[in-house]
């Protein structure tokens, strides 16, 4: 049977949303989100990185911890996400072929678990990637408890950055 979303963690996303509807600045929406989603689902760093066609490279509109990351659209997990529009759940990136160990070594930080989900715009285009690294609550890794919520949170970014990429 599949995982239900515990309570408290469901009221504290209802607070979100409407946190995020009286917010109308996109950078300050993004922050809040990414701060909000670490708080509940216990994570250490949020990353959201959209695709750059020119450039064949997802790039990070929004990180904390590290100043900017831009990886090639062919290389990472963020980039598998990005190309299979899949969600991806990796508790021990050092035994995954695909991780890109390279931001890690540039910045000093150690990945141990990622959780990566698409972020689909309208028509089904991907927009760019959403990003959790490492779960800092003494658990196992990321379960389906995480992915639905993020699921959930998933929404408004996409919203978002569909009105971002339009803008352009």
């Amino acid at each position: 049977m599949a995982q239900e979303i515990d309570k408290r963690k469901l009221n504290r996303l209802l607070d979100l949303n409407k946190k995020i509807v009286a917010q109308d600045d996109f950078s300050k929406r993004i922050k809040l989100i990414s701060d909000s989603i670490k708080e509940i689902l216990k994570v250490d760093r949020c990353t959201i990185f959209i695709h750059d066609k020119a450039s064949k490279s997802l790039w990070s509109v929004y990180i904390d911890g590290v100043s900017y990351i831009e990886v090639p659209d062919d290389k990472g997990i963020a980039s598998e996400v990005y190309k299979t529009k899949k969600t991806v759940v990796i508790n021990d990136v050092q035994k995954n072929a695909k991780f890109n160990s390279s931001v890690d070594m540039g910045s000093g930080y150690t990945t141990r678990s990622i959780l990566a989900v698409p972020i689909i715009g309208y028509g089904g285009k991907v927009l760019g990637v959403m990003q959790l690294v490492n779960k800092i609550d003494g658990s196992d890794g990321f379960n389906e408890e995480d992915e639905k919520i993020l699921g959930y949170v998933i929404g408004h970014v996409s919203a978002y950055l569909e009105v971002m990429d339009q803008e352009k």
